[in-house]
Order: C-alpha cells, then sequence, then structure tokens
C-alpha cells in the first residue's frame, strides 16, 4: 500500500466515525486556540503596558554628577554652561536641563504628592507629552517667569471631574509643609505618561505629574544654589546610544580633566525591568495554556488505541494479504496525523479571531507570535 492509497483509506475510516472523529478533534482544536489567544493577548498587553514607557527613554540618555567623588567641587555642578557645551558638540538631537522633584500641592485645603518637573522648549521635545485639553507653554513663557502650570490628565479629573473643567483654574504647591504656598494657573492638561500602567494595576497612590517653566522653576528654588538634577540628551540615531552616551562623557572629561566624575546613564532601566516582569507572566499563562494542547494530545493516543483495537480482525485480513507492520503503522499514523492538522488548523483561526474579539472589549490590540503558532501546530501534529 503506497502513500496515497494509505491517505484515502485514513480519510474513509475518518468519515465513517464523523462524531468520534471531531470529538478526538476538539481536544486539539480547544489547546491551539487557547495557546494562541493567550500568548497573543499576553503579548499585547506586555506592549500596551510598557510601549509608553519604552518610547519615552527610546535613544534617550541622562548625565549625573557623582558628589560624593573625592574630586568633586560646586563649581563642577551641572549647570546651563554644561548644557550649551554639550549642544555646541552638534553631536546629539537634543540636549536639555533635567529638574524633578517631589511637592506638596494644596487643593481645598487637602494636601498631595506630586512630581514637579521644570520643563524647556528643548526638553518638551525630549520627553513629549500628548495634550488632551488646553495648550502647552508658548514660546516667551518659558522665560517670563509667569506662574503657569500643566497638569497630568489624571489629576485633573481627580480634582475638578475633567480635563475642560481644570483649565483656567488655580493650583498651589510648596517645597515642604511650612513653606507658603505658591499659586500657578492651569493652561493645560496632558496625558498622564503611565495612564495604561495605572489601569492596568492601579493602586492608593496613583502618580502624578506637572510642569511649570524653567525659568519660573528657577525664580523660586533658584538653581545657582544647588544645580540641576542632570542633563537629558537625546540620539539623533537611537541605535548608537552607546556610542553617544561614550561621547558626552569624552566631553565632559575634557571640560573638567577628571574622569568618571560624570555618570551618563540610559533612562530604559525601569520599563526594561517590567517588560522583564511581564514577559515572565506571559510565559507562564501559555504554558497554562498549553497544558489543554497537552491534554488535546493524550486524547488523539488514546482514541487512536481504541480504534486498533476495534480493528484488530481487520489488521489480520490485511496482514494475511501481505501488508506489512509498516504499511499498518502509516495507516494508523495517516488517521491521527490528519485529525491533528485539521484541528491545528481550526485551532489557528479560532484562536486569532477570539484573541481580536477580546482584545476589542478589553482596548488590546494583541500581537500573535509566528513561533507560538508553529510551534503549537507541531507539537499537536
Amino acid at each position: 500500500m503506497n502513500f496515497l492509497e494509505s491517505l484515502k483509506v485514513a480519510f474513509q475510516n475518518l468519515q465513517g466515525n464523523k462524531v468520534r472523529s471531531f470529538l478526538t478533534m476538539l481536544g486539539i482544536i480547544i489547546g491551539i486556540a487557547s495557546v494562541i489567544t493567550m500568548s497573543g493577548i499576553g503579548k499585547g498587553g506586555q506592549e500596551h503596558i510598557t510601549g509608553d514607557l519604552k518610547k519615552g527613554g527610546y535613544g534617550k540618555f541622562t548625565v549625573t554628577v557623582d558628589k560624593d567623588d573625592e574630586e568633586f567641587r560646586w563649581k563642577y555642578l551641572l549647570n546651563h554652561d554644561l548644557v550649551e557645551e554639550l549642544e555646541k558638540s552638534g553631536k546629539f538631537k537634543n540636549v536639555s536641563v533635567n529638574i524633578s522633584r517631589r511637592v506638596f500641592m494644596k487643593f481645598k485645603k487637602r494636601y498631595q504628592m506630586i512630581n514637579l518637573v521644570a520643563t524647556t522648549p528643548k526638553y518638551e521635545k525630549i520627553d513629549e507629552v500628548e495634550y488632551v485639553a488646553g495648550r502647552g507653554f508658548l514660546p516667551y513663557e518659558y522665560t517670563s517667569g509667569e506662574k503657569i502650570i500643566v497638569i497630568d490628565n489624571i489629576t485633573a479629573k481627580h480634582l475638578f471631574s475633567s480635563e475642560l473643567n481644570a483649565l483656567g483654574e488655580n493650583i498651589s504647591f510648596i517645597s515642604g509643609r511650612k513653606s507658603n504656598p505658591i499659586t500657578y494657573k492651569i493652561v493645560g492638561v496632558f496625558r498622564n505618561p503611565l495612564e495604561k500602567l495605572i489601569k492596568v494595576m492601579a493602586g492608593p497612590r496613583i502618580p502624578r505629574f506637572m510642569r511649570i517653566p524653567l525659568d519660573t522653576y528657577d525664580r523660586v528654588y533658584d538653581l545657582s544654589s544647588g544645580g540641576f538634577n542632570s542633563i537629558i540628551l537625546e540620539s539623533k540615531n537611537p541605535e548608537n546610544l552607546s556610542l553617544d552616551m561614550k561621547i558626552a562623557n569624552e566631553i565632559l572629561e575634557k571640560i573638567t580633566g577628571i574622569k568618571n566624575l560624570y555618570q551618563v546613564e540610559t533612562i530604559t532601566t525601569g520599563a526594561s525591568s517590567f517588560d522583564d516582569i511581564l514577559n515572565t507572566m506571559n510565559i507562564f499563562v501559555t504554558f497554562v495554556a498549553g497544558i489543554s494542547l497537552l491534554v488535546g494530545g493524550i486524547g488523539v493516543m488514546n482514541i487512536m488505541l481504541v480504534s486498533v483495537i476495534e480493528r484488530t480482525k481487520e489488521v489480520g485480513i490485511r496482514k494475511a494479504l501481505g501488508a506489512r507492520n509498516k504499511d499498518i503503522l502509516i495507516q494508523f499514523l495517516m488517521e491521527s496525523i490528519i485529525l491533528t492538522g485539521f484541528g491545528g488548523i481550526i485551532g489557528i483561526i479560532l484562536g486569532i479571531l477570539f484573541g481580536i474579539i477580546i482584545g476589542h472589549f478589553i482596548g488590546i490590540d494583541p500581537i500573535f507570535s509566528i513561533n507560538s503558532i508553529i510551534l503549537s501546530m507541531g507539537i499537536s501534529t
């Protein structure tokens, strides 16, 4: 019996037991559909949560000064002169001061901790935000010293019930419990950069953000006394990030003549660590879903064993007519491959379909991996 004859006989035998064949395939269908759906939703959710975090740090790095270095002097604090030197080199796309601090926001006799960022036109290009109401700062407002501020949408909803209601309202913050509050007018509301992460893992303390022009910040906190927190730089080509970090370090060493005084670091560490955690969780969930595929495979083995026992006389007759053990084996293998093959194809289609439907309802675009599809199909077959 050749291959085509074995294939034909296998189809005939399966058609003769349509219900049993379908129930056998059902385990494979459910198994593969589960793996593909869970894998697609898991990867899509992972990208949904960490995508903005990665984007915010892609191709960007910071420079800080090691104040504990024995050669450190106050004249080596990060300042506008260092920013200008890095800009004049022409090696980087954007260079800006990077200043942030935690302050107490006061609203209707309530105090709440919030992240305050001093921003510049270059900083707005490096760390772009999406404005959902109002506007960002106008060019002249960066140097006018006006008491204006932009806040994130989560804070706006919390304080004023909506983003639009927050526009034109006043908000105050203080640097310490005993300081006098300074009042600022809200001119814009931007999307909280951690909004997607907050929706998934919201806790009692939600990170909140607001930005004021650097000149306004300087008049309140007097930057000349303590310098900047850090300098943030953006590479012209993100692929050359490591090289640009080295160049920045060399420029600073040339200015001061001191090695290792300034620390150059990427700003994607947090996103990468969180991405690793989600990736591990995704692998675990997919593995659990894969157990159903294993159960489906055992179901196929069980049914084929029953099929062999039921057809003992048929096997005996075939062998009496000259069929070899190999021919008998191929026939049963063809039946099982047909079951798992068709079940796999149906499972792939249903898995992708379920992933898209579920993703639509939970607001996630599923990402289907070719590797997971091939692997699950290969295992079932």
